[in-house]
């Protein structure tokens, strides 16, 4: 009578009988033992640059680029209104990927008057309005801080802000952009700003006149540095300026 006896050599390795067998197991053990942290730090910031690498291939590419600076912040469905006005308005391709494209660059910030004037009618309203001080004082720095990047040349903006870029020479008259003389519907009397609420362009789109009507449409002088730096882009960038402010619609 023959013994049923276990067949050793079909017996089922465990994982550490594995290792200790496997040359290459034995290896990546030990490698693993050893540079454990490297991988890993090696592997998150690969994943960075690859995230950061598909970003930069896949953001739009812009035509040109604008502020708009006022105490009004526009929510999501507002905004997507707003770009797509001024995207019609841009007066052509710039960059010839054929599309036009305007990218809107916006700061929330109020001045000490509309501070108190929006206070004053929320109390009207016997609603609670409470401005948070230190968040209005960093996009005020922001605003001051891009207006030196060159990335953009015009501006729709609060009197506030209008004033101090004039105070400092920062904005071109509007004699650079008509030097004929023939000034465009709204123009201020200072030669330099043009009146957003009195332009066609604001009376006749809804989607600007959720924007306050006492905002100032004017462009910067050529910067030092960036894009409106260049002579191209500083030229779109007036050509942008005049098709807003020449917008017109028959009566």
């Amino acid at each position: 009578m023959s013994e049923n006896r276990p067949n050793h050599s079909e017996e089922k390795l465990e994982p550490a009988d594995l290792a200790e067998t496997s040359p290459v197991m034995k290896w990546l053990d030990n490698f693993w033992y050893h540079y454990k942290w490297t991988v890993i730090v090696v592997i998150f910031f690969v994943s960075v640059i690859t995230v950061a690498i598909v970003q930069f291939a896949t953001r739009p590419e812009y035509d040109i680029h604008i502020v708009y600076a006022g105490y009004y912040r526009m929510d999501s469905a507002e905004r997507a209104r707003f770009e797509d006005t001024v995207n019609g308005i841009c007066p052509r391709d710039f960059n010839g990927n054929g599309e036009k494209l305007v990218n809107i660059r916006d700061f929330q910030i109020y001045s000490e008057q509309e501070m108190i004037e929006e206070q004053s009618r929320y109390e009207a309203e016997s609603d609670h309005f409470v401005i948070n001080r230190k968040y209005n004082a960093d996009e005020f720095n922001s605003f001051s801080n891009y207006t030196l990047t060159g990335d953009s040349a015009v501006y729709i903006i609060s009197p506030s802000l209008y004033e101090n870029l004039k105070s400092a020479d920062r904005l071109a008259p509007l004699s650079d952009l008509y030097p004929d003389g023939n000034l465009p519907a709204g123009a201020m009397e200072d030669g330099i700003g043009i009146a957003f609420g009195e332009t066609d362009f604001y009376r006749y789109n809804p989607s600007m006149q959720v924007l306050q009507d006492d905002l100032v449409l004017c462009i910067l002088k050529p910067n030092l540095v960036g894009a409106n730096s260049k002579d191209k882009a500083y030229g779109e960038a007036k050509e942008f300026f005049c098709a807003v402010a020449d917008y017109r619609v028959e009566k």
